[in-house]
């Protein structure tokens, strides 16, 4: 913002100027500010619509940087300072909206760097997927240091896959390998080892130059306003083992605090528990199916009304399903619009990161099947929460399987004697995929889903005790096994299990780590850091074709990939992971234990985000592994006895080349691991038994005989195929 030009106004302008140009001419040693100048305070700079680069060709060559944020009074120091003009706007004119983007105090903790280079980059000297530890060495062309620490980063460095016909457009993208902490500013160097196809360095920016050189300061008052600070990147490169000589760019911006992170869903989860309270809130059920196989077992369900509303249906329903209840549960609403497509948080009035409660509330969909054991059993089991995949829906698909679909998730149940319900995972359930389209093209609209996944994040909480509440102790679902006294349909009194696959797993780490209820997850082949996913998984290939149809350029993708980081971050599991065992929120049950089983060369959640979600949970990694993941500590105990674990399965379906193009196709990896009866005993194992992960159930199959697990599965088509049921939960090993 620029200041009224009055006669005091030019003079201290000047002054600045000419404190600034003697700044300059220390030659990037001095990290003072001029003099009568608070680091934090903004003064007249000239335009600040007008930007130079720091590295490249354009203002948005480099992002992010300190030219997109500015001083402010923050957590962090800063705030985010975009101009839309800037960003990509779509085919159909679009402009990118920056609105949400300025509230911030930073950008996100796991944003990739994305540079467009001023000229085509020889990749052999980066440190990729498959070397990123020698991004930690000495001689690597790319650098990122914690300025506070004075550590480098461990990062992947890759060019843009997806603009390799397109060379002048083809962006260098750096991830770090782990949430580089809360309001933290980082450092970014590139040092003339990064060099061109032509087998020459890059070419520093003139602004960049004359800084390195000590030849004056730059005129743009958007690097101006930021060159103490600039200046002291230079230093912090050099004590991290990057010589100024070699330096071509340097560049720092900041990270958001944690209020902006994790604070938004953690506050609406206290919300959420102190409006629903222990016994949640209502139910309605609509349907209630019986296999009359099984009806004797609830002898109360016709001897009583039904609940208003509700029909009773009186057939087969599915091998593994003997009881199938559907309607709705009550829901704290924290929207602007309810569930219309156009909804978001409702974003409290004063600017803060939290979410306001309306006075209304709303309604949800629910599913809830209970397996011929679950009626059969003498004992209450404890209620099972799950999660779906993507896109999928727990009443159109999952849950709601027809009679002769296979299911996996099902035969577990049927396997446990299980009492599962879920619901959809609003922002990404079949519901939502016009919403999806929509933001594929105009990335402005990415508020409309990530702010539904946080609201959906706290639904399982309102869920499950309405649940518990309404069906698990209703007398008219009393469970009358042969030879045992009545008892209700789930065990309020045990923890809850929660188990999901893809989507459900994903979603499932940040939704266990805010229910103050789940005592065993396992969340089946999950990852973190949305934005990293989204190139790399084949689930995203249609959307990836309606971006590319909007945004043509393949810099321009990235960039909006990027910039939708922060979006993601609200409820991204790679920022909630810590909670789920590590760090427990308030609360929150006691000796929680969570697996994360992933499928090797998986085409839908790469193993690259799986080892991020690893390291942000800190949990081990179970070996021996397919493959060590850098950071994340390996395992050999068998059965492991911790809390918080990884477990590579390979289904030998084959593997897919590194960076982030998506797959061409669907190897089906992603699906093989839960179809094996080994998986079912070992997960049993965690979630109904003793809670121990134990590998050597695959011993009998495994194709060497030897750990890790490696094992042919067929995914079955109809249910005839399916493997036979399993005894959980199974025994401890000798």
């Amino acid at each position: 913002m620029r200041v009224a030009t009055s006669p005091a106004a030019v003079l201290l302008r000047v002054m600045l100027l000419l404190a600034v140009l003697q700044l300059g001419a220390c030659g990037g040693g001095d990290s003072a500010v001029p003099a009568g100048q608070d680091a934090n305070t903004e003064v007249d700079l000239g335009p600040l619509d007008e930007c130079a680069p720091i590295f490249g060709a354009a203002c948005q060559s480099v992002w992010p940087s300190f030219v997109f944020q500015k001083p402010a009074k923050t957590a962090t120091g800063v705030q985010n300072d975009l101009l839309p003009q800037w960003f990509p706007s779509s085919a159909a004119g679009k402009a990118f909206d920056v609105v949400e983007h300025n509230r911030r105090d930073g950008v996100s903790p796991v944003s990739p760097v994305v540079i467009l280079p001023p000229k085509p980059i020889d990749p052999k000297n980066l440190a990729d997927e498959n070397k990123a530890e020698a991004s930690l060495q000495g001689d690597s062309p790319t650098v990122m240091v914690d300025a506070a620490t004075g550590k480098r980063i461990r990062h992947v460095a890759e060019l843009d896959l997806n603009a390799a016909g397109q060379p002048g457009r083809q962006a260098l993208i750096l991830r770090p390998y782990k949430p580089m902490g809360y309001g933290a500013t980082i450092v970014v160097g590139l040092s003339d080892k990064l060099l061109g196809k032509d087998g020459k360095p890059m070419p520093r920016a003139p602004d960049f130059d004359a800084l390195v050189q000590g030849k004056g300061a730059p005129k743009n008052g958007r690097l101006l306003r930021s060159l103490a600070r600039w200046k002291q990147d230079i230093i912090a490169l050099e004590k991290a083992g990057l010589p100024r000589a070699n330096q071509v760019a340097a560049w720092h911006f900041t990270t958001a605090s944690a209020a902006w992170v994790t604070g938004p869903l953690v506050d609406l989860r206290e919300k959420v528990l102190a409006k629903v309270g222990e016994k949640g809130l209502a139910i309605a059920i609509e349907s209630i199916e019986v296999d009359p196989a099984h009806l004797a077992a609830l002898p109360n369900l016709q001897a009583t009304p039904l609940p208003t509303g509700a029909t009773l249906i009186v057939a087969a329903i599915h091998p593994d399903i003997a009881l199938r209840i559907k309607g709705k549960f009550e829901l704290p609403d924290a929207m602007t619009k309810g569930q219309t497509a156009e909804s978001t948080l409702n974003w409290a009035a004063d600017g803060s990161p939290t979410a306001t409660l309306q006075a209304k509330t709303m309604w949800r969909p629910f599913a809830l099947t209970a397996s011929p054991k679950a009626l059969t059993r003498p004992d209450a089991p404890p209620l099972t929460l799950y999660g779906h995949g993507f896109l999928r829906s727990v009443c159109a698909e999952d849950l709601c399987v027809k009679p002769n679909q296979p299911d996996a998730a099902g035969r577990l149940f049927a396997s446990a004697g299980a009492v599962a319900v879920g619901t959809d995972w609003w922002g990404l359930s079949g519901a939502d995929i016009g919403t999806a389209l929509g933001i594929s093209g105009d990335f402005s609209q990415a508020p409309r889903l990530t702010e539904k996944l946080v609201h959906g994040a706290v639904s399982f909480i309102a869920l499950s005790r309405a649940v518990q509440t309404h069906i698990g102790s209703d007398p008219r679902f009393q469970v009358a096994a042969v030879g045992a006294p009545a008892r209700p349909l789930t065990d309020a009194k045990q923890p809850l299990r929660y188990t999901g696959n893809s989507l459900g797993g994903i979603m499932g780490t940040t939704m266990v780590a805010l229910h103050p209820d789940v005592g065993r997850a396992v969340l089946n082949v999950a990852g973190g850091v949305w934005s990293t996913m989204m190139n790399r998984s084949s689930n995203f290939a249609p959307f990836l074709l309606v971006v590319a149809g909007q945004y043509p350029d393949p810099l321009d993708q990235q960039l909006l990939f990027a910039l939708m980081q922060t979006h993601w971050d609200l409820s991204d599991p790679v920022h909630f992971a810590p909670h789920v065992v590590g760090t427990p929120l308030p609360g929150t049950v006691a000796d929680r234990v969570a697996l994360w089983p992933i499928s090797w060369g998986d085409s839908q959640v790469p193993a690259l985000a799986s080892s991020f979600l690893a390291r942000a949970a800190g949990a081990k990694l179970l070996g021996p592994a397919v493959a060590d993941w850098p950071d994340v500590i390996a395992d050999q105990n068998l059965p492991f006895v911790g809390k918080a674990s990884f477990v590579q399965w390979d289904s030998l379906r084959g593997v897919h080349q590194p960076g982030n193009l998506a797959p061409e196709g669907d190897n089906e990896s992603h699906y093989a691991t839960r179809w094996m009866p080994e998986y079912w005993q070992m997960v049993g194992r965690v979630l109904y038994g003793d809670g121990q992960v134990e590998q050597r159930y695959c011993f009998a199959r495994d194709t060497d005989g030897k750990l890790p697990c490696s094992l042919k599965q067929e995914i079955p088509k109809t249910v005839k195929e399916m493997a036979s049921l399993v005894e959980l939960p199974p025994k401890a090993w000798p």
